[in-house]
């Protein structure tokens, strides 16, 4: 099939650097989805190993479909582990295809599709029909969901769209993982319910040197000086103005190690080395203005 080339896959595949929406996220045991199946999602058919080999097979759209969702691969427990279900707030790692609904045409497809690599995007209900694709599904699935025409209309489809997703992972947007205390000279870090940092500065003078420590130790990957980092971060200076803070907005892309000129992540090559799900405090004394970040780490790429 022939795969045009359209904007879906950038309205769904947010770019890590600039994330789109952040709520607070739901308990799993209360996550109920907006859309249920129905008779076009129930019939999806997807086979295809990649997006070029892809095909999507369904019964035939005889009038405007409402918007509905299906489960089309169930998710493999034996080699995912225990289910984990994506609620609202989360950082979700996944492959999109967009489908004619008329034709049956492909019409666009991640260029990571069929693997374990993806985009990332945050399940938030202003994210729309991306939204619904991924509300209180379980990682490890494929969806496939109707969009509704005027959704399909707004991302410019030629007519009403057909998403199937492949849902690969789902973090939380806050550090997760064991207490660590942190080294003497280092300011004291607190937490409030929701993750949210707090500092309070030593009553000394700033380091001369870059120091970094953690105070939350995750169980992920550790990060690579290639790896692009997700996360949140509250940066003050050493008198305690406030500088920068993530919290207050979204999570935000840093980069790695080579990019961090240009997005203005001065502390990114200090996190090189933890494994995501960590909140790392860096002290760095910069040109004669000192300053402390505090960053979750929460995904890479």
């Amino acid at each position: 099939m022939r795969r045009r080339v359209l904007p879906f896959i950038a309205v769904a595949a947010v770019a890590a650097s600039a994330l789109t929406g952040c709520t607070t996220a739901a308990s799993s045991e209360s996550c109920i989805a907006d859309l249920q199946p129905g008779a076009i999602s129930q019939s999806v058919r997807v086979s295809g190993s990649s997006n070029t080999d892809l095909s999507v097979k369904f019964s035939e759209l005889t009038s405007p479909a409402n918007p509905q969702r299906s489960v089309v691969q169930q998710a493999d427990t034996v080699s995912t582990g225990p289910a984990k279900t994506v609620e609202e707030g989360m950082i979700v790692k996944a492959n999109f295809a967009f489908v004619d609904l008329a034709t049956g045409e492909v019409l666009q497809a991640s260029d990571t599709y069929g693997t374990e690599q993806g985009g990332l995007s945050i399940a938030d209900p202003e994210a729309g029909p991306i939204f619904g694709a991924l509300q209180c599904a379980t990682v490890g699935e494929t969806t496939a969901t109707v969009i509704s025409e005027e959704d399909s209309a707004a991302m410019g489809a030629p007519s009403q769209l057909l998403l199937i997703t492949q849902i690969l992972d789902a973090v939380p947007t806050r550090a997760e993982g064991a207490s660590k205390a942190l080294p003497t000279g280092f300011p004291a870090v607190t937490n409030d319910s929701t993750g949210r940092p707090g500092i309070v500065l030593p009553p000394q003078q700033a380091p001369s040197k870059v120091k970094s420590a953690a105070r939350i130790l995750g169980t992920g990957e550790k990060v690579t000086a290639e790896q692009g980092v997700v996360g949140h971060v509250l940066t003050v200076s050493w008198d305690g103005q406030q500088v920068k803070n993530s919290w207050e907005s979204l999570p935000e892309g840093f980069g790695n190690e080579e990019m961090s000129a240009q997005t203005g992540a001065t502390f990114r090559a200090a996190l090189t080395g933890y494994p995501v799900g960590s909140q790392v405090v860096v002290i760095e004394p910069g040109d004669g203005q000192p300053t402390v970040s505090v960053i979750d780490i929460l995904a890479v790429l």
